[in-house]
């Protein structure tokens, strides 16, 4: 005990010489049509969360969703942005280009056996009767294999890993929220396993966003209304 304690203290010590690792935020709007109050909310604190750590503030341009987005909108957020004097501090980083990081992020996920291919419609998941807080939780159809004479049109995550009757309930996912305190969510039962690529081939913002904030060195999400801290509760 009392040398565990001594390693802890001398580990404290070291970080305490260490210095501060550079605050890098980030504003990621989708170039879907203009800039509205509340994404210029959004990146007014985000701007301001950054600078007030002396640190980055980073563009994304959130363009994965090709068939959604507008052109020319992506260039009138930029210049709405400089127009209200938020200017970022590092080359703009557009989703679209960055098809290639998905692939490799993606083939990651199933060499590991986190994915599997889902041959499910929208409207047979809306008939499985089962409901979470963002809508229809997906049933787990495909988790074991696809069914006889279907294909797979999409990949999902396994929202838990090596599942079976023997295996203990999973601990909710826990986070503070600067604004709205501690929340939690279970991810199996509430959400369930997620897309991370959709049947029309395009990579789904959930897969993308996690693979460019480890890119980009972003640890922090500044959204609206709430301000999302997920190391602040350590879970």
């Amino acid at each position: 005990m009392w040398a565990r304690t001594i390693r802890s203290s001398w580990s404290s010590r070291k970080r305490s010489f260490l210095p501060e690792p550079e605050y890098r935020g980030r504003f990621a709007p989708s170039p879907t049509g203009p800039l509205h109050f509340g994404s210029l909310v959004a990146a007014v604190g985000s701007y301001l969360e950054a600078k007030k750590h002396c640190g980055i503030w980073l563009l994304r341009m959130e363009d994965l969703d090709t068939p959604r987005c507008v052109p020319g909108a992506a260039d009138g957020i930029l210049r709405t942005l400089e127009a209200c004097g938020l200017h970022w501090d590092e080359a703009v980083l557009y989703q679209s280009q960055r098809a290639a990081a998905y692939e490799e992020a993606l083939q990651q996920l199933k060499n590991s056996g986190a994915t599997y291919p889902c041959a499910c419609t929208r409207k047979e998941i809306a008939d499985s009767a089962l409901h979470g807080i963002e809508g229809p939780v997906y049933p787990g159809t495909c988790r074991h294999g696809i069914p006889v004479g279907r294909e797979g049109r999409a990949w999902r995550v396994r929202a838990v890993l090596n599942s079976s009757p023997f295996t203990p309930q999973p601990s909710p996912v826990t986070f503070c929220d600067a604004l709205q305190g501690r929340i939690s969510q279970t991810l199996a039962s509430e959400i369930g396993d997620f897309v991370v690529k959709r049947a029309d081939g395009l990579f789904a913002y959930q897969l993308a966003v996690v693979v460019d904030d480890a890119f980009q060195g972003v640890p922090l999400g500044v959204g609206h209304p709430g301000l999302s801290a997920p190391a602040c509760c350590g879970k």
